[in-house]
């Protein structure tokens, strides 16, 4: 009797354990049900944004359709037409302007390099004619100070007791006797300076 009760409690036992089995398979069935769900709710929710954001520029365009049919600036499309025309003419004529800012601006520069390479060409020039007269100058022998420009310098020396001492005294005689009378001197003794004939 007592085992055929222990063999009745573990068959009830193990029923209940089916029957809590069974349950949990069916709530885990459920909750992939939900979560298949959740993404097909997820992917209609991106699809509806998708969609909303589309009317919301489609609505855009209208109302800016309507500003500009009721706006009194717009007068057909030939009008707008000439517009783009004269737009695009602008723009052309812009850039052109800025493209011959840029010229000029690189022809100034261009030109100021030339004037400074002429000052430096006329620099060095001028640095070398300085040295070559330098050089020139330095090269020139030097004067005899105390003799101005047009005079002749004096004889040189002689040893005395030769013929200049007696030329020197011979024309000092002379010209203390007939100063001023345009008499000739005579030689002096030893001169060989003889007066003409």
């Amino acid at each position: 009797m007592p085992e055929s009760r222990g063999e009745g409690d573990v068959d009830v036992e193990l029923e209940e354990l089916r029957r809590v089995r069974r349950a949990l398979g069916k709530m885990n069935q459920g909750i992939e049900n939900v979560q298949h769900q959740l993404k097909y709710f997820n992917s209609n929710v991106s699809q509806t944004t998708q969609l909303l954001d589309i009317w919301v520029r489609i609505l855009s365009q209208t109302a800016h359709n309507q500003a500009f049919l009721s706006s009194g600036d717009w007068h057909g499309g030939r009008m707008d037409s000439a517009k783009l025309g004269d737009l695009v003419q602008r723009d052309l004529q812009r850039q052109e302007e800025a493209e011959r800012k840029i010229r000029d601006a690189e022809q100034k520069r261009d030109q100021e390099r030339a004037e400074a390479k002429e000052r430096e060409r006329k620099r060095a020039e001028l640095a070398a004619a300085t040295a070559a007269a330098n050089d020139a100058s330095a090269r020139q022998p030097p004067t005899r100070p105390g003799l101005a420009r047009g005079r002749r310098p004096p004889p040189p020396s002689l040893p005395r007791g030769g013929s200049v001492a007696g030329t020197r005294s011979s024309t000092a005689t002379g010209t203390r006797g007939g100063r001023g009378r345009g008499s000739s001197i005579p030689p002096a003794t030893g001169s060989r300076i003889r007066p003409p004939r």
